[in-house]
């Protein structure tokens, strides 16, 4: 997914595959240089043993001038060993030393090889056929063209080398595996012109070598570039998503609307590398969109208000559903106002419709400053961004708009019900008039609802508060023991009351955590809360803290209680909900004493997983992230 990068032109971009292509090849070509120094100490062992093996087979064959080769082949090795260490600590391993240390390597080999060649034979030699090997490095180390030179200077040696010995300027030497198993004791005996068919046999094999494992290399070679393309494409996808999940978490934690869009666009610019993004809401009428965030844009470009659908036959298009792109702005001559995105640097653009289910809200624009064409992969990447941030300014609303509704219903039930509650006290107490023993007790079965009623709304008002004013916690390192130690202190005795075992473990080091510390107590007040609640007399409630691997502290809660229905579990952090063996141990309890929990670890970036077996317990456990 190829997206334009900030501030930057397609020249540079170029400019960065070439070099990550020139990295490729120089690891590579590193790489194949110390193998072939490292191959050069076998080969040169098995040169020595050959050198032994034929002076007990052949007493003619030259052993002194052939060992002292061998030996060369070990010095220059032992050079060519210090150079490569050499450049491995040079600060920056450059490609430029290697290509001619390559070079040097195989050059005095061949004319190593091409001395033993002589040493050994000439143009009869059995060690001829090593010379192809040679071609064969060549065309994995460097360009079809240097391989084809290899070949022709190793055919022009093995020309040179037939020339001298016939005209006598380098003495003959003696044939070595004589015998009717060896074909080279008939070729001795051969013609010129059978020699020089002899020679072109070589010089053919030689060729095609080069021929084909230059072909079979540039090949791997292409197809090594279209490994780097698609490795280019995975890792700008991978981190374009992980970008993506990170702004989905962060938006899921807004509270407020104009944070959450503010997010979007700050985001989309950021992980699309363009000069800015907007989001354009539409108004109540629907028929004006208007500004509602923007990042990278001027002050001047925003003083035109609110833009008219009518008007703008690109935002009409896209509010009617259509995505719309734009790879040079001067070519197109339907915008509101033109002259202004020219003064703004815009040259490129790209937009979609905010789409929420089967309504469109708004629109989602992303500006470049250069000129490109977005491509499909672009688009289907902008469009999920573009869904998932629709889907999170619908569901925002929704929460704001049942927050809302629940504060005001809280607040209009709590003056009432307060009222009528000491009414009820006034009636019972016998002021308004004497009441005899079944009103009195009617009247205490109405005050106990009553207070149950009072919970439920001083419940609701909390949630609502939480929802409306979370973003004013202050998130910063909190010591979790000293949170759990003061609430140690509460709920001990509470427990003792209910004849329950109530046991706390700190199993330090605990580090401290990114948390607010009210929404900490609360979250442990909730849990250790409900583990009493719903754990019968001689029940056993276990609090532990601890650190829990690198990133996190575990904050565990286990009862011996009734335990939870399996098929009630994914249910459990909803508002209002109470699995039924719940209900019937006892009456008491809203049902949002959990989703409470949920909506704290969700603020804190924390997780909760639960395991519960019915009649048996529970175990609820919170993963905090530590500083």
């Amino acid at each position: 997914m190829d997206f334009p990068e900030k501030e930057q032109d397609p020249s540079q971009e170029l400019g960065y595959e070439l070099a990550k292509q020139e990295l490729f090849f120089r690891k590579e070509l590193i790489e194949r240089v110390h193998w072939f120094t490292r191959v050069r100490w076998f080969a040169a062992g098995g040169a020595a043993t050959l050198a032994l093996a034929l002076r007990l087979l052949e007493p003619r064959f030259p052993f002194v001038p052939f060992t002292i080769i061998v030996l060369g082949i070990l010095i220059y090795n032992l050079v060519f060993l210090y150079a490569c260490r050499r450049l491995d600590t040079s600060e920056e391993q450059r490609l430029e030393p290697f290509v001619p240390f390559a070079h040097i390597q195989i050059s005095m080999d061949l004319l190593a090889l091409y001395m033993m060649i002589y040493l050994t034979g000439g143009i009869y030699s059995p060690l001829l056929m090593f010379v192809i090997f040679h071609i064969i490095i060549a065309a994995i180390f460097f360009p079809p063209f240097i391989c084809y030179l290899y070949s022709f200077s190793s055919l022009l040696a093995t020309g040179d080398l037939v020339g001298l010995e016939a005209a006598q300027v380098l003495p003959k030497q003696h044939l070595l595996f004589k015998g009717p198993l060896s074909p080279h004791s008939a070729l001795a005996q051969q013609s010129l012109k059978e020699i020089l068919l002899l020679f072109a046999f070589f010089g053919a094999a030689v060729f095609i070598t080069a021929f084909l494992v230059s072909t079979i290399v540039r090949s791997l070679w292409a197809k090594g570039q279209e490994i780097l393309k698609v490795s280019k494409a995975l890792d700008s996808s991978n981190t374009k998503l992980t970008a993506l999940y990170e702004v989905v978490k962060r938006m899921r934690m807004c509270s407020d609307l104009k944070e959450l869009l503010d997010t979007a666009t700050h985001s989309a610019a950021s992980i699309m590398g363009v000069k800015g993004a907007s989001i354009k809401l539409l108004d109540e009428t629907r028929r004006k969109l208007v500004f509602s965030s923007t990042y990278g844009l001027s002050e001047d470009y925003l003083a035109k208000g609110a833009i008219d659908i009518d008007r703008s036959p690109i935002n009409r298009r896209i509010i009617e559903g259509s995505w719309l792109t734009i790879g040079r702005i001067e070519e197109k001559d339907f915008f509101q106002y033109l002259e202004d995105i020219r003064k703004e640097g815009i040259a490129s653009m790209l937009c979609l419709p905010l789409r929420a289910e089967k309504m469109i809200v708004g629109v989602f624009c992303v500006y470049s400053n250069v000129y490109y064409d977005f491509n499909n992969s672009d688009i289907k990447f902008f469009s999920i961004m573009s869904d998932l941030t629709a889907v999170a300014i619908e569901n925002l609303r929704g929460e704001i708009n049942k927050t809302w509704f629940l504060q005001k219903a809280a607040h209009q039930l709590r003056s009432p019900l307060g009222s009528i509650y000491s009414l009820l006290k006034v009636i019972r107490k016998g002021y308004l008039g004497a009441v005899n023993g079944q009103q009195q007790q009617s009247l205490i079965r109405c005050e106990k609802r009553l207070e149950k009623l009072g919970v439920v709304v001083d419940d609701l008002l909390k949630l609502g508060i939480k929802r409306l004013h979370r973003d004013r916690a202050t998130i910063q390192a909190v010591d979790a023991t000293k949170v759990m130690k003061k609430v140690k202190e509460l709920w001990e005795t509470r427990a003792s009351e209910k004849r329950i075992t109530l046991e706390f473990a700190i199993k330090k080091p605990v580090p401290k955590v990114m948390a607010d510390e009210e929404l900490l107590d609360e979250l442990f007040d909730n849990l250790i809360s409900n583990a009493i609640k719903y754990t019968p007399p001689g029940g056993t409630v276990s609090v532990t803290l601890a650190k829990m691997g690198e990133e996190a502290v575990c904050f565990e809660v286990c009862d011996t209680g009734i335990g939870i229905p399996q098929e009630d579990i994914p249910r459990l952090f909803t508002e209002f909900f109470r699995a039924e063996n719940a209900k019937v141990l006892s009456e008491e309890g809203t049902g949002l004493g959990l989703a409470i929990v949920k909506e704290i670890l969700d603020f804190l970036g924390g997780s909760i997983s639960v395991k519960s077996k019915l009649g048996e317990g529970t175990t609820m456990t919170c993963l905090l992230p530590t500083v």
